[in-house]
């Protein structure tokens, strides 16, 4: 697997992995609109671009296809720490061990390639698959936000999570 800028061609093919709207919810608590298109991520993309402080990026496996897709933003150059979200695997290759090879070649470009000491995360309470990939790339739970995210009725709490950089090889 390898990690590089999101292009405006994979949009299409990442929306087409959050077509199940519970899914969907929990992974962009209500920052897009449902269903899902490549025109609202490259819109998102559009608006982003020539922002230093942040980077969209797609995984790809080892032949060039997309299976992963991650937001890097609120870089603050100063405390070396910057945020990582709208995370997701393509849905046909969930439970194949893609999210956390993904979590670890992010982890590596934030710390060795942007100079960053921390990322930071959040996550459901309920998205219990995605804590333990995060918990298994060496995320930590820090902390519950206060607000709660509504789905159908259904109060979800949001964990933030982080890794900070121990400078050993992983």
């Amino acid at each position: 697997m390898r990690i590089r800028p999101y292009k405006p061609c994979d949009g299409d093919t990442i929306a087409g992995w959050l077509t199940d709207e519970k899914t969907f919810a929990m992974w962009c608590a209500g920052k897009y609109a449902f269903p899902l298109t490549g025109d609202q991520i490259n819109a998102r993309y559009d608006a982003m671009r020539d922002n230093p402080c942040e980077y969209m990026m797609t995984a790809l496996d080892d032949s060039g296809t997309p299976v992963g897709y991650f937001l890097l933003r609120n870089a603050d150059w100063e405390a070396q720490s910057v945020h990582m979200g709208f995370i997701v695997v393509d849905s046909s290759k969930r439970g194949m061990g893609y999210g956390k090879q993904m979590i670890g070649l992010a982890k590596k470009f934030c710390f060795e390639i942007l100079g960053m000491k921390r990322i930071t995360l959040g996550v459901f309470h309920i998205n219990r698959r995605a804590m333990d990939c995060y918990e298994s790339s060496g995320f930590l739970p820090y902390g519950t936000e206060d607000e709660t995210f509504d789905f159908h009725g259904r109060e979800w709490k949001f964990i933030q999570m982080e890794c900070v950089d121990n400078g050993s090889d992983e």
